[in-house]
């Protein structure tokens, strides 16, 4: 006997995580902000996607936090 599992249609994993969102967010906000791929200098640099993704992170895990007061760090 053959035990035999096919999947014909495109396969497509998502995660409602915390993390996962945040990374989603980040995604957006920097699209958005970088006029859709153009990215400026300060873009280009790590520390500004680590920034956004670490703001991204505490909106969407913090519950009654005042968002003014995250994107003041």
């Amino acid at each position: 006997m053959i035990d035999k599992t096919e999947i014909n249609k495109t396969l497509e994993i998502k995660s409602s995580s915390f993390n996962r969102v945040a990374f989603d967010l980040m995604e957006k906000i920097g699209m958005v902000e970088s006029n859709h791929g153009e990215f400026t200098p300060e873009q280009k640099k790590r520390d500004y996607w680590l920034k956004l993704y670490h703001q991204c992170y505490k909106v969407v895990s913090s519950r009654g936090t005042d968002i003014q007061d995250i994107l003041k760090e």
